[in-house]
């Protein structure tokens, strides 16, 4: 058992370690050097052949294609040579991949050069070995680049495969050096890493055709800088991949192979995935709630001042680094309580628990068992390895942070079957060829579905055991119940993910039986035309998905979406929408059905509400009336309106936006800088008195528009200096300055 040294830590690796292990290392030496002192002469060594590039690639020599591989190959040509297949982890994408690339340079290209790039290191050896196991291209003409290769594309080499942040550095300018570009195919394996902004500079590389491969290649908000895209209970929908950065560089998705269509197929065994429910202890459950009391607070105030269309979690880290203001301490606590509540959730009492009775289960029916843990967090994977290396089970850990040396050592003895326990971070869930596994065990993992999934994708293989009978795999998920763990349900319909009948949900407390559940805590909300609408109501709560166009509002009744286009028939919907949510904010308009829906925030949890079905569509300013207007019409037309005319040029640019307010009782016109804002200085403070002048005659000017009704404190100054405000979607005219307003440096 590990003791506590002088300084309170635990001695992990003991002196009796130290001693096993140099004998170890010592056994393994003479294991491998026995019989070289009797050896003689040199050894013998075939003569290295100069091999030629054949006119021909062949690259899927001994296997026949599926069906679904074959269809697919068809229409990624169909689709003028490019697109994105998603496919199942598991099921033949690399396959795919080598036959599209064969039949492009066999019927369409003969001169073919190849990028295919990937996110480890490990996955760049995997390619390099099929290509040589399954094809006729010799070796020299496959270059690696990463993971310490600096090959690229002279010498005649004609397929290259490079890690993604070596490619995301290098790859643009080795493709114009090399002059290949308009003969190149860029293949994005495991293409959802590609989308963040520090990896998408790789779509620079000029090229002829693109393939993107994945298991789900839409990016979830997990993807983002800040993972915790379950910061909250808002609803959220998944973007349209074929609109994103991956789909319209890549192509669109032109095929969907689902772990169910692999069950069907045989390509993996059946499986049962079993989902636990576990609760947090009295005390855990005390510091949940009080951070997510706290995160959902603060997360409502930055939603209400995120910009519209933005990334929230980029904006919001953005936020955190750099401004330095009130709204920055607010999003620098948002991001660390969130951390912090993770941090609860991944390390909570009962996940441990669990994990080693449902390995002592598991070992009781077959003590020959090969089990993958997966965990997201590498400090609680070096936990769980210690608790089972303790318990004298064989077990290994792998992750990222572990030296090179140990993580193949162990890779090595884990395929062997020595080691029978692998405890892993997210390096194992893409990229890594386990041995036929028996046990799947997610302790903890992201809310992001293609997570899971990807897990499952490292589990599900069919294999026989040496008598010849087929193995069935099992995976156990754990989740911790009523918390925002159980959002990952109401992402995915699981059955229709992994097949009807192969998942079992359960309430569990460990070292109690289990409680079988009917299904999941969550189940995925139904898109608008499965709403009925004869029973929504102003206010009612939406039964449907928050999805669709989001446009924001303000109380002056602008409503605008995020091309900075405004609504100009917004109809009575702000109205409406303020009986009950006040102020100003945000709204969708679904998809299909038109409804208009608004997320309102309700003891602590994100509600969707109906506020009504759009009659007829929105009507959209003009973003761009380019050189339409005469500048001299414009000027002529000023000096003869008055405080309150309908604009009649709205297409001229707006310079910078003022707000009027009461100041220590003063009334002044602000600006907004970084950090704050500053005040138009009055006549008796201006560097400038004309622009003092000015600033008091814009007071007045509103003061007594607020005597006619007209009650707004925001106001555009545009490229021709003229002052406006806009309500209802419409310009109205309020004031030309002589010469401007002057603000503090």
């Amino acid at each position: 058992m590990a003791k506590k040294n002088s300084n309170g830590k635990i001695n992990i690796f003991n002196p009796e370690d130290h001693l096993l292990l140099h004998q170890l290392h010592l056994l393994e030496w003479m294991d491998a050097n026995q019989g070289n002192e009797d050896a003689g002469g040199e050894g013998g060594r075939d003569e290295q052949v100069d091999l030629v590039l054949p006119d021909k690639w062949h690259l899927t020599k001994g296997v026949t294609l599926r069906a679904w591989q074959r269809d697919c190959v068809d229409n990624w040509f169909k689709n003028e040579a490019k697109g994105t297949v998603k496919v199942v982890t598991g099921g033949g994408k690399t396959m795919l991949a080598l036959a599209i690339i064969e039949r492009l340079q066999n019927t369409k290209q003969g001169s073919l050069h190849v990028a295919i790039i990937v996110p480890t290191i490990v996955l760049m050896n995997q390619w390099f070995d099929e290509l040589i196991k399954c094809g006729n291209v010799p070796a020299k003409f496959i270059a690696k680049r990463g993971g310490g290769y600096k090959e690229d594309f002279s010498d005649g080499r004609r397929i290259l495969i490079c890690v993604l942040a070596s490619a995301c550095k290098e790859l643009p300018k080795l493709v114009k050096e090399a002059k290949i570009g308009s003969a190149l195919l860029l293949i994005a394996d495991e293409c959802h890493k590609f989308g963040a902004k520090k990896m998408a500079h790789v779509f620079t590389t000029e090229r002829a055709f693109s393939l993107g491969l994945s298991a789900t290649p839409e990016r979830d908000e997990d993807d983002d800088e800040n993972e915790d895209s379950h910061a909250s209970n808002e609803p959220s929908e998944k973007p349209s991949y074929n609109n994103s950065l991956l789909g319209q560089e890549l192509g669109g998705i032109i095929c969907n192979y689902t772990l169910s269509d692999a069950l069907k197929d045989g390509i993996v065994p059946q499986f049962t995935i079993n989902h636990y429910g576990l609760n947090l202890s009295s005390n855990e459950r005390v510091k949940y709630k009080r951070l997510s009391k706290s995160i959902s607070d603060k997360r409502k105030e930055l939603k209400d001042s995120a910009p519209q269309g933005c990334s929230f979690f980029g904006w919001v880290n953005n936020t955190a680094t750099r401004n330095k203001g009130p709204l920055g301490g607010v999003a620098s606590s948002f991001l660390s309580e969130s951390a912090r509540r993770k941090k609860l959730l991944h390390g909570m009492d009962a996940r441990k628990t669990a994990v080693e009775a449902l390995i002592d289960k598991e070992l009781a029916i077959n003590p020959d068992a090969r089990i993958v843990l997966f965990h997201e967090k590498i400090d609680e994977v070096n936990t769980l390895f210690v608790r089972l290396k303790n318990k004298n089970l064989a077990v290994i850990a792998e992750h990222s942070n572990l030296p090179t040396s140990i993580r193949e050592v162990g890779l090595e003895l884990f395929r062997k079957g020595i080691a029978r326990i692998i405890v892993s971070a997210r390096s194992l869930i893409e990229g890594f060829n386990v041995p036929a596994i028996d046990v799947g065990i997610i302790v903890a993992s992201s809310s992001s579905s293609r997570q899971r999934i990807q897990s499952l994708g490292r589990v599900l293989r069919k294999h026989r055991t040496s008598t010849g009978e087929e193995k069935t795999s099992c995976t156990h998920i754990l989740y911790a119940h009523n918390t925002i763990d159980d959002i990952i349900y109401s992402k995915e319909e699981w059955d229709n993910i992994t097949g009807i009948n192969c998942n079992n949900y359960f309430l569990w407390d460990p070292g109690n039986a289990t409680q079988k559940q009917d299904g999941p805590p969550k189940k995925p909300l139904p898109a608008d035309i499965n709403v009925d609408s004869g029973e929504l109501e102003l206010g009612c709560v939406y039964p449907g998905k928050y999805d669709g166009e989001e446009f924001k509002y303000d109380t002056e009744e602008n409503i605008n979406n995020s091309n900075d286009q405004f609504v100009q028939n917004p109809g009575s919907i702000i109205k409406d929408i303020q009986k009950i949510r006040k102020g100003s904010g945000r709204f969708k308009v679904t998809p299909n059905c038109k409804y208009v829906v608004v997320l309102v925030h309700n003891g602590g949890v994100w509600e969707t509400r109906y506020i009504c079905k759009l009659e007829h569509p929105f009507e959209l300013s003009a973003t761009d009336l380019g050189g339409s207007i005469n500048e001299k019409d414009v000027k002529e037309w000023a000096k003869k309106a008055v405080a309150g005319d309908l604009y009649k040029f709205p297409s001229v640019p707006t310079e910078y936006i003022v707000k009027y307010k009461s100041s220590l009782g003063c009334k002044v016109i602000s600006k907004k800088i970084k950090g704050g804002e500053v005040y138009a200085r009055t006549e008796e403070n201006a560097n400038d008195p004309i622009m003092g002048k000015d600033a008091d005659s814009l007071v007045g000017i509103i003061k007594e528009l607020k005597k006619q009704g007209v009650s707004v404190s925001k106001f555009e100054i545009n490229k021709m200096n003229h002052v406006l405000y806009r309500q209802g979607g419409s310009l109205y005219f309020v004031y030309v300055p002589k010469r401007g307003l002057e603000f503090p440096d």
